[in-house]
């Protein structure tokens, strides 16, 4: 069973009690000559900040500043200095790297003139495991080879 319940609008808004109206200035005057008056909300009374250079953070105001620049500063110049370091990193690579090359092109060369020295030792092996001598160089003789004229290249 439904009942039917009448609608209810909603509550009013809670207004501040009204305060004394302000006094109008008077012509040309400012509201700052007039004597101030503690604001409240809700009944309770709340400290009035002034936005002036009086107050603490008014006068480290220029101070925060500078701190803020000397920080942002610092953080700059840190990343100017792992740039160049990286840079300088990445150079001593390239020179280390043309070093290695170097040595492994010296080794190779050494290896090289290594086998070939003990090739020779080898042949000779080979050679009177076959039977051959090795003719002294006094023995050997060298023929004298004539080229025709026509067949010379200039």
């Amino acid at each position: 069973m439904a009942v039917a319940i009448p609608r209810q609008a909603p509550p009013a808004p809670r207004r501040r009690p009204s305060a004394a109206p302000r006094p109008r200035p008077a012509a040309g005057g400012s509201t700052r000559t007039a004597p101030k008056r503690p604001s409240t909300l809700n009944g309770r009374a709340t400290i009035h900040r002034s936005t002036s250079r009086a107050s603490v953070g008014g006068r480290l105001a220029p101070f925060r500043i500078a701190a803020m620049i000397a920080v942002i500063g610092v953080i700059l110049s840190m990343i100017v200095y792992l740039h160049v370091s990286s840079l300088r990193a990445t150079m001593q690579a390239g020179e280390l790297r043309a070093q290695v090359e170097q040595t492994q092109n010296d080794a190779a060369n050494v290896q090289g003139q290594t086998e070939q020295r003990l090739a020779d030792g080898r042949v000779e092996r080979a050679a009177a495991a076959y039977g051959m001598v090795l003719v002294p160089s006094e023995a050997m003789q060298t023929l004298k080879v004539r080229i025709p004229e026509a067949l010379q290249t200039h």
